[in-house]
């Protein structure tokens, strides 16, 4: 596959790993990172990084930052929603987008991790 496209579904499977549990939450029920549960975005987000380690077949940086995008993304496009409507929420959207940053890296590290394991495995066999 190549590489833009490759990317592009790496930022897009972060995205929806962080996005499809935060955005039906209403946001004073938001209460990052308790809700959602980080168990989730961790769960989600590794599989969006065994994902990403599978599409873009070689290094580590390239899919664990696309996915890490992702998750950044997501509360981006939830800030910039609700601060649409009511420019009084989200007045410490940049702390959300640091915690978010921080699950996207460490499930981005643990996905492609395991995938790049896997293969090693499978091709030493």
């Amino acid at each position: 596959m190549r590489m833009p496209i490759a990317l592009a579904l790496t930022v897009l499977a972060g995205l929806l790993a962080c996005g499809l549990p935060l955005w039906p939450i209403p946001y004073r029920e938001v209460s990052m990172p308790g809700n959602p549960a980080p168990s989730t975005w961790l769960i989600l987000g590794s599989l969006a990084g065994a994902l990403a380690g599978a599409l873009v077949r070689s290094g580590l940086k390239a899919p664990i930052l696309g996915v890490t995008a992702g998750f950044v993304l997501a509360v981006l496009v939830r800030v910039a929603w609700e601060t649409a409507a009511d420019p009084t929420t989200h007045n410490l959207w940049p702390f959300e987008v640091v915690i978010a940053g921080f699950f996207g890296v460490l499930s981005g590290v643990i996905g492609v991790v395991l995938t790049r394991v896997v293969q090693r495995v499978t091709v030493a066999r």
